[in-house]
């Protein structure tokens, strides 16, 4: 293993750089830039660190590293911290010791490991620092299947195809083959030989990249199944292990907000909901969950959000078409009914049809009509959009907010979030202090900004099952905390408590 005197005084090749073994015991330290990083998978990540013009290694960070004898071990949370602390351009002293056999069986360049380290010098100014590409791997030659000297990609990249259904994909390959721009059914080559930046963006990051990169009709096909098959893998890592529902029967995630209000009104009621001075919807950002409760549920319901939130009418109308198409489906319409049967419309698009049938007596009497018909539409539709909005209140729920809003909060029938990020804890812990209902549907954990949480058993809380527990698990006596599953797609689970009084 290299010394720091020896890396920084060598100038040449990798293949003339010459080696001193030294033991797990005792690390020797690195200093050089960070010109690559990425985040292989949890508990793992790596970075590029170039010692001198002619010399650059790999150096890997991970907490499931479970070989005996190591100077020390990194835990997941630590391992969070390094990674956030990661920033390419950064001139580093890394302490590292050996890497495993395995790993260094990989590659033909040096690597090691380390447990933190420690920046000497940031990057300097505004414009990030450009990357560059990462070492790649060993040659394969343990395949048949792949191409002969096929260059591989960078350690531990986290290959967007192999979370695949790789089953499926590599024993029936791909039904087709390219002649010209004809597609036939046929069998072709397996989802390895395609390189997927290529498929994922028209653009390959590695050198003397080897893999397929197909374009027109040929490239058009693949991405087509790509796509289908990496939305189908997403939507099956992301189901959580009590999920009821079957992904087929899930709506889009777009529609989360009108599922989650039909979820509040059939399990809290309408009038629960409608009493004292309404809902509170926190962390609401756009209010979406709150236009739905307000103008399609006739349920009162007030935004509160930190964040100042530019008022664009052209959302709001997009949101008010889509509300209006609901209820028109939900009344047995194809969606499209209200834009036919607005009263005021309706009324102006007859006189507008009277007007064509009447022979006028000037055409300039008819072009006036015309004018003033298309205003009074256009003046309609912009009062409507004005009048769909929700009371909103530029505020952080925390104990302020029950002093400067006490009205509102103790008048309120229940405290709601839809994936309402930092706020989703404080939301749960206001409600239980004041004896409140709340339904909240967590979504980012935010472990590393929360190392305090433990479980009841000691354990960390990583993971949104982690998180929906520590919640559950915040009121245990009466077990009146409850969890449900909601039909959309991604993070779906909602926590929530009733108050019988």
């Amino acid at each position: 293993m290299h010394t720091v005197e020896q890396v920084n005084n060598n100038n040449h090749d990798y293949d003339q750089v010459q080696f001193r073994s030294i033991t797990n015991v005792q690390p020797q330290k690195l200093t050089g830039q960070i010109v690559h990083a990425r985040r292989c998978y949890k508990r793992m990540f790596f970075i590029d660190l170039r010692i001198n013009e002619s010399f650059k290694c790999t150096i890997l960070f991970r907490s499931d590293d479970s070989r005996e004898n190591l100077p020390g071990e990194l835990t997941d949370h630590e391992l969070i911290s390094h990674w956030k602390r990661v920033r390419r351009g950064d001139k580093v002293c890394v302490p590292v010791f050996e890497a495993s056999e395995e790993e260094k069986s990989k590659r033909d360049y040096p690597v090691y490991q380390a447990l933190d380290f420690v920046v000497l010098k940031a990057w300097p100014g505004n414009d990030p620092f450009p990357p560059e590409p990462a070492m790649g791997l060993k040659k394969s030659n343990s395949s048949s299947d792949t191409l002969p000297g096929e260059v591989m990609t960078a350690i531990c990249i986290r290959s967007t195809v192999s979370t695949l259904s790789m089953s499926s994909t590599s024993s029936t390959q791909l039904k087709m083959v390219i002649e010209g721009d004809s597609i036939q059914s046929t069998e072709l080559a397996p989802w390895e030989d395609y390189c997927k930046f290529w498929i994922n963006s028209l653009k390959c990051i590695k050198k003397d990249c080897l893999k397929r990169h197909p374009t027109g009709t040929e490239y058009n096909r693949v991405q087509e199944i790509w796509v289908k098959e990496h939305s189908q893998a997403r939507k099956e890592r992301s189901k959580l292990l009590e999920d009821p529902h079957a992904i087929s029967s899930k709506v889009p995630h777009s529609q989360r907000a009108l599922i989650f209000c039909k979820w509040l009104v059939r399990e809290f009621g309408k009038d629960f909901l409608n009493s004292g001075s309404g809902v509170l919807d926190i962390a609401g950002g756009k209010g979406e969950v709150s236009m739905f409760l307000t103008h399609m549920f006739g349920v009162r319901s007030t935004v509160v959000e930190p964040n100042e939130r530019k008022d664009k009418p052209y959302k709001r109308k997009i949101l008010m078409n889509a509300i209006k198409k609901q209820l028109d489906i939900e009344a047995g319409g194809d969606g499209h009914l209200y834009k036919r049967m607005d009263p005021l419309l309706l009324a102006l698009n007859n006189q507008q049809s009277m007007n064509a049938q009447t022979k006028p007596q000037q055409e300039v009497d008819h072009a006036t009509d015309a004018e003033i018909i298309k205003d009074e539409k256009r003046r309609h539709k912009k009062q409507q959009i004005e009048q769909f909005v929700v009371p909103r209140l530029t505020a952080l729920l925390d104990e302020s907010f029950l002093v400067n809003h006490k009205d509102v909060f103790e008048g309120a029938s229940i405290l709601i979030g839809m994936h309402p990020d930092q706020a989703t804890e404080p939301i749960v812990d206001i409600a239980l202090k004041h004896d409140k209902p709340f339904a909240v549907v967590p979504c980012c954990v935010f472990a590393h900004d929360n190392p305090h949480r433990r479980l009841s058993d000691g354990g960390r809380v990583n993971t949104t099952i982690e998180f929906v527990q520590y919640l559950m698990e915040k009121k245990p006596l009466g077990n009146r905390i409850s969890k449900d599953y909601l039909p959309f797609d991604g993070i779906n689970v909602v926590v929530f408590q009733k108050i019988s009084h």
